[in-house]
């Protein structure tokens, strides 16, 4: 499905050795043993790789500009060498139920109508984690409830007192730490906001950006999901921690003592509205947990069922998720591949 392509937005890539590891069952060196050919993998999709491994010492700074990899052309390089290499896609579907009994998918057809039942020997999901959910909730019925975390996603207006090296950088302000990608107001985004810009003169335009940001996952708020009278119902449930006076008090606060940048205003987005979710369905060593997964992604209770979308991540990282969730896919099916080959033999 089209969908599996997810992990790409954007193919913004940061460096492997920004997530700290030690809240999953993997440690760096089992991730990394693949290293060769998930640059290969790189090649194909047009994404330099020399600084994914290299170790960078972490900026102790107000603000730490980063440098991503960003490739436009990922998803179409990949899509041509996968059906070069005779994999196949199926277009105006979706998937709405899994048989785990008889190893087979549900899918249903958009245009036609018509349902399709699918034989799988492995099956890789990865839908997104509120989409992953509402899936595992339609197709288990021991489990009603999901609890899902979202980051914290706002937009901001910020206007530039200097020259960056790069749209990408993380902001400290005392006990708040978000992420921040820039976009100019030629941008689609810019559309939205016009109303705000329509009093800036044109000359003073070019110093004006609008900035997607996320908080650290310290003050992410859950989404519940749950399964009644086979409706699922989704409802936000908001981050007591997370006082929006106390962040925009600290925020008029950096403006008074920095002087790159001015948080001129943020645009908080409600909890359920944004879809940048996470650590749904993490890994644990726990097989009694039904919602949990082994390092190999293997989704408990099933034999042949893997979790490979964000929905396994233990925790939230400010930093985009792409390089680790790439790397993770790519740990996990080769491993199985190795691990079933031992338990042939």
């Amino acid at each position: 499905m089209d969908g599996g392509q997810s992990n790409f937005w954007g193919g913004i890539i940061g460096n492997i050795y920004e997530y700290d590891l030690s809240e999953y069952l993997v440690n760096r060196k089992d991730l990394l043993k693949n290293s060769i050919l998930f640059k290969r993998l790189l090649k194909i999709i047009g994404i330099k790789y020399e600084n994914f491994f290299k170790y960078q010492k972490k900026q102790k700074k107000k603000i730490s500009e980063i440098e991503y990899d960003v490739s436009k052309r990922s998803v179409s390089n990949l899509k041509k060498f996968l059906k070069k290499n005779k994999i196949n896609f199926i277009d105006n579907s979706y998937v709405k139920k899994i048989n785990s009994r008889n190893s087979t998918i549900e899918v249903h057809n958009l245009l036609n109508k018509k349902k399709l039942q699918i034989k799988y020997e492995n099956l890789f999901l990865s839908c997104g984690p509120i989409e992953t959910s509402k899936l595992i909730l339609n197709s288990f019925s021991s489990i009603k409830k999901i609890i899902v975390k979202e980051t914290q996603h706002f937009y901001a207006i910020l206007k530039v007192k200097k020259n960056f090296l790069s749209r990408f950088f993380n902001i400290s302000i005392n006990n708040y730490k978000f992420s921040c990608q820039l976009y100019s107001l030629k941008n689609i985004l810019g559309i939205f906001f016009k109303k705000y810009f329509k009093n800036i003169k044109q000359d003073k335009k070019s110093k004006y950006f609008i900035a997607q940001c996320y908080l650290d996952q310290k003050y992410s708020s859950k989404i519940e999901l749950r399964n009644i009278m086979n409706c699922i119902s989704i409802k936000g449930v908001y981050n007591k921690k997370f006082k929006s006076q106390n962040f925009n008090n600290e925020i008029k606060n950096f403006n008074k003592n920095n002087s790159s940048l001015e948080i001129k205003k943020i645009f908080l987005n409600s909890i359920g509205s944004s879809n940048h979710l996470g650590a749904s369905i993490p890994m644990t060593k726990k097989k009694s947990v039904k919602l949990g997964v082994d390092k190999y992604g293997r989704f408990n209770g099933t034999k042949n069922i893997f979790i490979t979308d964000s929905s396994v991540l233990n925790k939230i990282d400010v930093s985009p998720i792409t390089i680790f969730s790439l790397n993770n896919i790519f740990r996990m099916i080769i491993d199985n591949r190795y691990i079933k080959k031992v338990k042939t033999k």
